[in-house]
């Protein structure tokens, strides 16, 4: 039934279909970016991060980007009997983020393309940084 149908449109047509398609599906991953911090000077190293443990998320913008929310990774350490969240730890153990790429998610193109741009997700990880200030002495 459906190859019937298929085979009722014109060839080019559907030749045209498969190249927007295949666009489509390969403009997903286009759109990536990163930020590495930098140690002291005087080199100015990228610091080193721990790549086995990432913290990662789903941000949200609403708007055309006028409406998001600052994202900072928090994990929950206790809960109250409710099941609320008490008391929370930074992931990083006060290391900070080394390195954090933002990326947008396989599903932010037809998104953007059904809300006409108005809601566009997109994917932070965060990789925490290991580097540790040697001691100073007095």
């Amino acid at each position: 039934m459906i190859a019937k149908a298929i085979r009722s449109f014109p060839p080019r047509c559907i030749s045209v279909a498969l190249i927007l398609l295949a666009l489509g599906v390969f403009a997903v991953g286009c759109a990536t970016y990163g930020y590495a911090a930098r140690g002291p000077g005087p080199d100015l190293n990228t610091l080193p991060v721990d790549r086995m443990t990432p913290q990662e998320t789903t941000s949200w913008s609403f708007l055309w980007g006028t409406v998001s929310h600052l994202w900072s990774p928090l994990v929950c350490a206790e809960t109250d009997a409710t099941g609320k969240c008490i008391r929370s730890r930074d992931p990083c153990d006060g290391h900070g983020g080394g390195e954090v790429h933002l990326s947008l998610a396989w599903y932010s193109v037809p998104l953007a393309v059904v809300t006409l741009g108005t809601v566009i997700p997109g994917k932070i990880t965060v990789y925490c940084s290991t580097f540790v200030l040697p001691n100073q002495g007095p």
